[in-house]
């Protein structure tokens, strides 16, 4: 078992104030994101119970340093019971930063507010420069935090608001029960203190703070633009909405309606019928064909209640309608009918871009493991393709140097698509890795990891099957054609686990399947169903492996590209470079198939004897 955790580049809070000087202000800031930080250990039951500077880090995040709070080795969680400092008499902490229970060893009653005693110390030590207590004995020291009062920060440090003292003060109370209740009240409070701004004195001063709010809450609602002829209608209309604290533009007809739509985005569109220029069921058809990302809901104002123009108005892409004339309760009713369906649907994109963002996530570790470098063997040419389908799949390939006398190929293919085939190709490509990784089960090591010698395919076969097989009848699992060339000999070994069969291509001869039996990896946990087949090669001899995404593929007549034309296509291109027939193929493949969606993953290895 082990822990990965983030590396904070950066000094603790004691070093890094030996080259800081911050104002009251940052300090304030500092703080306040400590007690963020508890308030989130806190609500999970875990107190840290040794706050102090040491144990804050401040770490580079870009430009700023930002405060982190490191080391819960004292920590106490809801179920630690009898961990040292929990039960009555014990004592655990550093005295100088302990709580006023610490000190008295009255473990059973430390809780989230023993923290905040302590980070209340860290920002007296921030503001003053010293520490609220000194003594010369540790047991001297104890007594001074259970009985005496600090002196105010104010007595050392000239220009700290009297809020400020309050909270610091408040924070370290003798009394656990006359500090902050959470972590959360006291960030909150010290960041009032940042933002609390001088009241306005003069009329002017006045002015600009009703302004600024009455900004702020036009920001709190969304954008709406109106198509109205009717100045009347449209007066009403905007100032209502404004009222409700939405951003209104307004338009006087369809066209200028259109020419501000395609200019910014709006969450509603409420659009009269009956106008000049562009009426509004041309205006709603123009936002429905031009529009591709965040939906527009429309609303319609008509006085038409025909079922046929409502059967229209619906079929050009408007999502309500208003009768006139309206009362401004019924328009916001359908107002927040319409938000509802709007944050519905940009919820669901924000879902379907987090899904791509993790897919393509996926895709990017899976073409990692591809071969980034072909061997250079005398005697042999190597080469590869592969293509992924239009869905994320989980075919693999690899070309593995074992030795100085073997080489490893393997091309599999996980049943099923999506993020799971993904992962699961990508495991098993990183359990078949090179002989520098002590994960890979192509080699039989000893008990120092060492290199004993080169597993044959049918033992990697058994080994992968050992691990991924999870059931009978499982849906997680792979084919797999796992051969071993040896380079003296030039004697290829394979073992096939329902993949399909090699293409051997004789010097001057045929192509011929070379067939090889098994069940697929993964779904018979028992299954030791896995054969060698050997075969001799010679000069100019060619191999092919692939996955079934080749000879499946479908054109857009339903036809099977087929191991028929799979075969003639190696026959005519015998003559070709190596890397060139193997890229050629996929070439042909995707002549062949036309402009059809491409379901699965295509992966190809091919081997030359010279």
């Amino acid at each position: 078992c082990f822990i990965v955790s983030e590396y904070l580049e950066g000094k603790d809070l004691n070093h890094w104030m030996i080259d800081h000087t911050p104002a009251w202000e940052e300090t304030v800031s500092i703080v306040a994101s400590v007690a963020d930080g508890l308030a989130a250990a806190h609500e999970k039951g875990v107190v840290h119970r040794d706050i102090k500077p040491s144990n804050i880090l401040m770490a580079k995040r870009g430009d700023q340093d930002v405060p982190i709070v490191v080391d819960f080795g004292l920590a106490l969680s809801d179920s630690s019971s009898e961990m040292p400092g929990r039960k009555r008499g014990q004592i655990a902490g550093t005295p100088n930063f302990m709580a006023p229970e610490q000190a008295r060893g009255e473990g059973h009653r430390i809780d989230g507010r023993t923290d905040i005693y302590s980070l209340g110390v860290v920002l007296y030590r921030m503001l003053c420069g010293q520490l609220p207590f000194k003594a010369s004995s540790i047991a001297d020291l104890l007594q001074a935090v259970i009985k005496d009062e600090p002196r105010p920060p104010r007595q050392f440090v000239r220009g700290i608001p009297r809020d400020l003292e309050k909270v610091c003060l408040r924070a370290m109370s003798k009394s656990i029960n006359d500090r902050y209740t959470t972590a959360t009240d006291l960030a909150e409070d010290l960041r009032r203190l940042l933002k609390a701004p001088e009241e306005p004195t003069t009329k002017q001063d006045k002015e600009e703070k009703k302004k600024k709010k009455k900004k702020e809450k036009k920001k709190t609602g969304i954008k709406i633009l109106i198509a109205e002829d009717n100045e009347v209608t449209r007066f009403k209309l905007q100032s209502d909405l404004e009222r409700w604290g939405h951003e209104v533009t307004a338009a006087e007809d369809g066209q200028q309606a259109w020419e501000m739509f395609q200019q910014d985005s709006f969450s509603i569109v409420i659009t009269d019928w009956m106008m000049p220029n562009m009426n509004g069921l041309e205006l709603v058809q123009q936002i429905r064909s031009g529009q591709v990302n965040d939906y527009s809901y429309v609303i319609m104002l008509t006085a038409k209640s025909e079922k046929h123009d409502i059967v229209a108005g619906m079929g050009a892409g408007a999502d309500d309608f208003l009768a006139k004339s309206f009362h401004r309760d019924e328009l916001n009713v359908r107002l927040r009918a319409g938000l509802r369906i709007v944050k519905m649907n940009r919820d669901l994109s924000e879902a379907n871009r987090r899904m791509r963002s993790s897919l393509e996530a996926a895709a990017k570790i899976q073409r990692s493991y591809l071969p980034s470098n072909l061997p250079v063997i005398t005697g042999v040419e190597f080469s590869w393709a592969y293509k992924p389908g239009d869905e994320l799949g989980g075919d693999m390939l690899n070309i593995v140097p074992l030795d100085d006398d073997h080489v490893g190929l393997f091309v599999l293919d996980v049943n099923g698509n999506g993020v799971p085939a993904s992962l699961l190709a990508t495991t098993v490509a990183r359990a078949m890795g090179p002989r520098h990784d002590a994960a890979s089960i192509l080699f039989e090591r000893d008990e120092d990891d060492e290199v004993e010698e080169v597993l044959e395919p049918e033992d990697v076969a058994l080994a992968l099957n050992r691990r991924f097989a999870t059931g009978q009848g499982s849906k997680e699992f792979f084919t797999l054609l796992y051969g071993v060339l040896n380079i003296g000999t030039r004697e290829f070994t394979y073992v096939s686990a329902g993949h399909p069969p090699v293409v051997h291509q004789v010097a001057n001869g045929s192509p011929e399947f070379l067939e090889g039996g098994g069940l697929p990896i993964g779904m018979a946990p028992e299954n030791d169903d896995y054969y060698p087949e050997t075969i001799q090669l010679s000069a100019g001899d060619r191999l092919l492996i692939y996955s079934d995404g080749l000879a499946d593929a479908v054109n857009g007549e339903d036809q099977l590209f087929g191991s028929t034309r799979l075969m003639e296509y190696v026959r005519v291109t015998y003559n070709k470079p190596l890397a060139e027939m193997v890229n050629g193929l996929l070439g042909e493949l995707k002549s062949w198939r036309g402009g059809t969606k491409i379901n699965d993953d295509v992966a190809v290895v091919a081997v030359e004897m010279k």
